[in-house]
């Protein structure tokens, strides 16, 4: 998706909303038809790329349709609703998911993905209908395309895989050093070409800049809420919730995105995105705060206000600042700038996993260790127990299983103390990099001074003659 979607935004800016739309729709449809009937490791993979490529051309296509559709004291409202329908489907997804997948299987989560992609489709020919048909005679910046592409998506997957390969493989470091010479190859040809994939320009608004900082903290507390509540909640040493049980956990979370994304688009088309962006991060901070308190004797009734809180902040950042950026670019670019603003929000969701399991691994092994050392009691291999705290909520039980008598019970007792301090932990860096968000967004934000010409040398003088 990151390495795609900025091409995406400029298909939708040349070729036409409508027809990109459409292409986008059918190709997710497609992969996740190859996903569900996927027989091997391969083709599950290969068909998660494939929808990811769909979805790069998609969502900044929806995004630029509701910019051109509604005028501009409305962009608020509709991207709040936009913003609130993915309330829904975060609130929503994780039960549905969680039922399909401990009723009748994984596959169906992708396999009822088809029928609402045929009704999308379906609805697409009328209800678009008018829409502009893009640019005539734009020439595709080729080397922009493959070098951002490239960049992208090595830098991500060295974020996301770094913890379990090790940082200093020379997989993820040969991984970096390829993001890190391709990305700064596309700057360097961005600022020569005529007609640039991404017209680095568009970052010298400040309102802009200030959008991708927003979309970049709001993806960050929407991903790791999402990831490392899982984790926590399914842990087999803690609540042991099912896939289905985690989802429902998740709801209030999922309420509070909904409510505030509708309240934050009205507020905004009435007072400006400043004031509504700023409490939504505050409100991330405050939410994530208090789940940094979480404790191993904390049940849900201690955990559904500060979900609710977060969510709230997240709903509150979901759309607004988006909207807010594509008001400050021009219209023929909102494709584009769409775009940029999704590599962002796809950039904070691979960086909060990457760091946040950092987080939640070290803190959790060291607590983990030391519970074993004041028991007596021999450490556990640490690779093994890396994935069990952050690849499969039940490795730790099924590891516990393997032992008996004191040495067990410290080792239970160990995996829980280890598992919600990570998950404090985690909690911990997105609480920061709220306030850090908000800091830079009241910064970028803040009104600048007017300045007062002198006047001319042929002004006449002011005051008495």
């Amino acid at each position: 998706m990151a390495a795609f979607v900025v091409l995406g935004g400029q298909l939708g800016d040349v070729l036409g909303r409508k027809r990109v739309f459409v292409m986008g729709m059918v190709l997710y449809t497609l992969a996740a038809i190859v996903v569900a009937s996927s027989g091997s490791a391969f083709q599950l993979i290969g068909g998660r790329a494939l929808q990811g490529s769909g979805a790069a051309i998609l969502m900044p296509a929806t995004m630029a349709i509701l910019h051109d559709a509604f005028p501009k004291e409305k962009q608020g409202l509709v991207l709040g609703i936009w913003g609130a329908v993915g309330g829904i489907a975060f609130a929503v997804g994780p039960l549905i998911g969680g039922f399909f997948t401990d009723a009748i299987g994984w596959r169906w989560v992708w396999w009822s993905n088809v029928p609402v992609a045929v009704i999308a489709l379906l609805l697409a020919g009328p209800m678009l209908r008018g829409l502009s048909g893009g640019k005539r005679g734009v020439r595709f910046d080729v080397a922009g395309i493959v070098l951002l592409a490239v960049g992208l998506f090595t830098a991500i997957m060295a974020l996301q895989q770094g913890s379990r390969w090790g940082w200093t493989t020379p997989s993820i470091l040969g991984l970096l050093g390829v993001a890190a010479v391709t990305l700064t190859a596309f700057v360097l040809v961005e600022l020569r070409v005529k007609a640039p994939l991404v017209h680095l320009r568009l970052l010298r608004n400040k309102i802009f800049t200030a959008a991708n900082v927003g979309t970049f903290v709001n993806a960050v507390a929407l991903i790791g809420l999402l990831y490392f509540f899982n984790l926590y909640a399914q842990s087999s040493v803690l609540l042991v919730y099912s896939a289905l049980l985690a989802g429902m956990a998740l709801l209030p979370f999922g309420l509070g995105i909904f409510v505030a994304s509708l309240v934050s688009g009205r507020l905004a088309d009435r007072i400006g995105a400043s004031l509504p962006v700023a409490i939504g991060l505050a409100l991330q901070a405050v939410g994530c705060f208090f789940l940094y308190l979480t404790e191993v004797s904390t049940t849900f009734s201690g955990l559904w206000l500060p979900m609710l809180v977060a969510g709230l902040g997240v709903g509150m950042t979901f759309s607004t600042p988006s909207a807010a950026g594509l008001q400050a670019v021009p219209p023929d670019e909102t494709g584009e700038a769409s775009g940029i603003i999704n590599i962002f929000r796809y950039v904070g969701s691979a960086l909060v996993v990457a760091v946040g399991s950092l987080a939640f691994t070290s803190v959790g092994l060291a607590e983990m260790n030391h519970q074993l050392d004041a028991a007596g009691v021999g450490r556990v291999d640490e690779e093994h127990l890396d994935q069990a705290l952050t690849g499969s909520p039940s490795a730790i039980g099924a590891q516990a299983d393997q032992l008996q008598g004191t040495e067990r019970q410290a080792f239970i007792t160990g995996a829980q103390v280890g598992a919600v301090d990570g998950f404090d932990a985690s909690m911990l860096v997105i609480a920061v990099s709220s306030v850090g968000g908000l800091v830079l967004w009241l910064v970028l934000m803040r009104p600048g001074r007017r300045r007062v010409s002198p006047p001319s040398p042929s002004s006449p003088p002011s005051g008495r003659a």
